[in-house]
């Protein structure tokens, strides 16, 4: 913390991250005058969307805060939760509520830090309107951070899209209607700016979906990406192929094809 202290002294300090959120009173009293707050969120039916397809189940299996300090869920059952309703329930939540609930107590958590500090200054940010306009965006957050705005700040060519490798092993499906039965979610979601249309929520679930397609289809029946890496990192234990480095420095992952030829041509030289 005196290093943050002795490095805002001469620019700029950028700290982020929900997992060192309980610090923000520590860090008030450190910084001071010089702590800015910045609040980015997204609709939390969307993002539950997201994160459902992109990450693997067994991350929300691992243990919460409470119980492994390298844990990353939280759980009604923390003593510092908010909603602790939801610990009757917990047991029979699907992994899309799971994902909601996580929602709702950590920008209720950013809320809350809002109004336990008042005099620190606050700036609540839609990610819908860093998508739609990054240059406006931009151009605010440099005003509430003190500094001169950029020269240029392009507008976004498009918004991030849903890996189609994500939707064939965990496509959506239907999970996302039990948004419906989770009203603190919902109160959170409307406060915030983020009113839920249902109609375009549905249009908006698509594109979570299986892709079209029979390959598509027949990949995600026979579970034909979690067999790829099975057999990748049983290859990769025996030395066959080289563990994936490429990916380390950005470049494009290689094909298992690729991998094992590159490794043959070794073996030969």
């Amino acid at each position: 913390m005196r290093d943050v202290a002795r490095a805002s002294d001469r620019k700029p300090v950028l700290i982020f991250g929900n997992t060192i959120s309980h610090l923000a009173p520590v860090f008030h009293r450190v910084l001071g005058a010089r702590l800015r707050f910045l609040h980015l969120h997204r609709d939390p039916v969307v993002t539950a969307a997201s994160m459902y397809v992109r990450i693997n189940p067994k991350w929300w299996h691992r243990p919460d805060y409470e119980h492994d300090p390298y844990g990353m869920r939280i759980s009604p059952f923390d003593p510092h939760a908010r909603f602790v309703e939801y610990r009757d329930r917990w047991a029979g939540l699907s992994l899309f509520e799971m994902i909601l609930y996580e929602w709702a107590e950590r920008h209720a958590a950013a809320l809350e830090t809002h109004e336990r500090l008042p005099a620190a200054p606050f700036l609540s940010v839609l990610s819908e309107d860093l998508f739609a306009a990054p240059a406006r965006v931009v151009e605010r957050l440099a005003g509430f951070m003190g500094l001169d705005p950029p020269r240029a700040a392009g507008e976004a060519a498009r918004r991030n899209a849903t890996w189609d490798r994500s939707r064939e092993q965990r496509p959506l499906g239907d999970a996302w209607c039990a948004y419906e039965s989770h009203p603190v979610v919902l109160a959170l979601a409307a406060r915030l700016g983020h009113p839920i249309d249902p109609g375009g929520l549905e249009r908006e679930m698509e594109r979570y979906q299986l892709p079209p397609g029979l390959l598509p289809w027949i990949r995600h029946r026979t579970r034909y990406w979690e067999l790829r890496r099975r057999a990748a990192g049983w290859l990769r234990e025996r030395g066959i192929v080289p563990p994936p480095s490429d990916a380390m420095r950005g470049l494009p992952p290689r094909r298992l094809t690729g991998a094992l030829r590159e490794a043959l041509h070794r073996r030969r030289g």
